[in-house]
């Protein structure tokens, strides 16, 4: 006879109970079957969203040389998730995401496969399509999990995440915070990501550039969102910052939200109108400096939304004045070197804003 918790006081005791006994573990291991997987995808308990990872899908060919490999019993390397520090049962793919799409892909009867040279007879062929005698033997194969369980400390869960280097490819922070940090913020901030003139100025072409895959776009927007109304009392430790504002904000409400979505995009729209595409680069220079961004970007907010206008005629006053800031030695080091330091993040922000303040006040700004 099957038992099951019907009271609602004995399973709520139940799953505190569970969820103080996992605080002492950092990582799990297990063999999960090909089907068990599959399962856990379909019902969204282990999340493959485009967004998390690197921005990526394996072609048909390299799907189907994935599920070549757990036939022919060739090794295939762990897959890492991280139990959502929020929702019990719940899991993000820190490491893995095409691996288990193309598995359940294929379970699912999507895949049909092709380009398989050991079992070249197979190609053609989708899941309920094998001879039993092959499908039964594949569902039971298994892919290694290790999962990163729940952690009370933020930290320590990142320490985790940084010594993790699946395939000889490390994952960057950006791509970390996109799995350590799900929800309303991050999924915001991928919204702000898409801006077209943000992808432009920092050449992120998707689907195939480098800088789309590593989410340079999005680390932009969030340095803007942490910075803007926290750049004087930035200690120092930029990825800290970045980490403790995903923290702190994580959850933010509509109104928030909505404010941050407002605040993006006036003054990237703003920039856009004055510097147009001398934007976030020195002059006569092509590369986009993240230090310059921080100072046209927060300079734009400070000077508020009534100012812009002012600041969009007189572009060329702004543009001329802006670029001289380039012959003074310290603004030219504090937005090119070392441009982490508190000193020199506030010294190319205020000398920015001091331009942009003289002009407005002059074009009769209110």
């Amino acid at each position: 006879m099957t038992h099951t918790i019907s009271n609602e006081k004995m399973r709520i005791e139940a799953i505190n109970q569970f969820r103080k006994a996992q605080e002492g573990a950092v990582l799990e291991v297990a063999d999960q079957g090909l089907l068990t997987l599959t399962n856990l995808v379909a019902s969204g308990a282990v999340d493959v969203s485009p967004n998390f990872q690197r921005r990526e899908r394996w072609s048909p060919e390299k799907q189907s040389l994935l599920i070549e490999s757990f036939l022919t019993n060739i090794p295939v390397p762990p897959v890492y998730l991280a139990e959502d520090s929020v929702v019990l049962g719940s899991y993000a793919v820190i490491d893995g995401k095409q691996r288990l799409t193309s598995i359940s892909s294929f379970f699912q009867n999507e895949l049909v496969l092709r380009g398989l040279t050991r079992l070249g007879g197979l190609n053609g062929l989708r899941y309920d399509a094998l001879p039993r005698e092959i499908r039964n033997p594949l569902g039971m194969k298994a892919l290694r999990t290790i999962t990163l369980l729940r952690a009370s400390d933020p930290e320590l869960k990142h320490e985790v995440f940084l010594r993790l280097n699946t395939g000889g490819e490390v994952l960057n922070a950006q791509e970390i915070r996109n799995v350590a940090y799900r929800g309303p913020l991050n999924d915001l901030i991928y919204s702000l990501a898409e801006h077209p003139f943000l992808r432009h100025q920092l050449k992120v072409n998707p689907p195939s550039s480098p800088n789309f895959r590593q989410m340079l776009d999005a680390e932009y927007v969030l340095r803007f969102l942490t910075l803007a109304d926290g750049w004087r009392e930035f200690k120092g430790d930029l990825r800290g910052a970045f980490d403790d504002f995903m923290v702190a904000k994580r959850f933010a409400d509509d109104i928030e939200l909505e404010q941050m979505r407002e605040s993006f995009n006036e003054c990237i729209g703003a920039a856009e109108a004055i510097w147009e595409l001398d934007a976030f680069k020195r002059p006569g220079r092509d590369q986009a400096l993240a230090g310059l961004f921080d100072a046209q970007m927060v300079a734009l907010h400070e000077i508020g939304r009534s100012k812009h206008e002012a600041l969009i005629r007189s572009r060329d006053r702004v543009r001329t004045e802006s670029a001289n800031l380039f012959a003074d030695k310290y603004f030219d080091e504090a937005a090119r070197i070392g441009t982490n330091t508190p000193a020199r993040l506030k010294k190319r922000i205020d000398m920015m804003l001091r331009v942009l303040s003289n002009i407005a006040g002059a074009s009769g700004g209110e």
